[in-house]
């Protein structure tokens, strides 16, 4: 009974861990801003997200300087911006707030001030002109869900704890031990492959729209390879542990000595 307990302890505790991990993969790649601007160059490796901040800066540029200057310098002043590692660092501040503002991190608007447009339209005269705000919707479904991660994963992760000490208590068998410890990572291949790639590449970006839900889809197609290593060593220790857990109960019962009480009884009668 204790060894059925302790199984079922263990089985709640890498439950708990799992969804902790796949939940921290899911929070780095859908709501994480700093990701974002750290991987400007692989959010801006997106031809939609790259063409809607391009477009808007040089139509708004244009339009409030027409006249003065020239439409297809301005434009393909920005574009090569884009495409540039150090243009991409200048772009990466406005990426940083789009995602933050998508996902209710942040509650004011997307603004590029003059200072920034001067280093991405490399013409000193935008600087005069008043701050640009980037259309990017909050998405409410994303806001919670962001908010809900940030008080889950420490219950999770507390969670976790008070299960496996409860487990060690219950003075587990080591092959439930280790055959729960093989499904809780099956379970965790599982939940990473949902949360880790599922659902910031198809998920977010059918919630809206917004151009801008391509970034989380972006990162998540970039963090693949990664996905896909951590895949193979999860289900691999899983199979290995049941293995394991196979070898145990064999050599147990090879090893467990036979009664011969009943050998006895029947020689005395005879």
């Amino acid at each position: 009974m204790r060894r059925t307990l302790a199984g079922l302890l263990f089985g709640l505790a890498y439950a708990c861990a799992s969804l902790a991990i796949a939940g921290f993969l899911l929070q780095r790649t859908a709501f994480d801003p700093d990701n974002s601007a750290d991987a400007a160059d692989v959010v801006l490796g997106d031809s939609q997200v790259k063409a809607e901040l391009v477009d808007f800066i040089a139509d708004s540029v244009i339009e409030q300087l027409a006249g003065v200057v020239d439409p297809a310098t301005v434009r393909s002043n920005v574009a090569a911006v884009a495409e540039l590692p150090e243009g991409q660092a200048l772009l990466a501040e406005i990426i940083h707030d789009a995602h933050a503002h998508m996902i209710g991190d942040q509650q004011g608007p997307v603004q590029i001030t003059g200072e920034q447009m001067v280093a991405i339209v490399r013409d000193e005269r935008v600087a005069a002109l008043p701050p640009l705000t980037l259309p990017v919707p909050k998405v409410t479904a994303l806001d919670i869900a962001n908010h809900s991660l940030d008080w889950l994963l420490p219950i999770a992760l507390i969670a976790t704890i008070a299960f496996a000490f409860l487990g060690f208590t219950a003075h587990p068998e080591r092959s439930a031990l280790f055959r729960s410890l093989a499904l809780g990572l099956l379970l965790l291949a599982l939940l990473a492959a949902i949360l880790g790639y599922l659902v910031p590449r198809f998920v977010v970006p059918a919630l809206t729209d917004s151009v801008w839900a391509r970034v989380p889809a972006r990162l998540a197609d970039d963090s693949l390879p990664m996905l896909i290593g951590l895949e193979l060593l999860l289900i691999g220790g899983a199979l290995a542990l049941f293995a394991g857990t196979g070898m145990m109960q064999r050599r147990r019962r090879w090893s467990t000595p036979v009664s011969t009480y009943r050998y006895n009884e029947e020689r005395r009668w005879s």
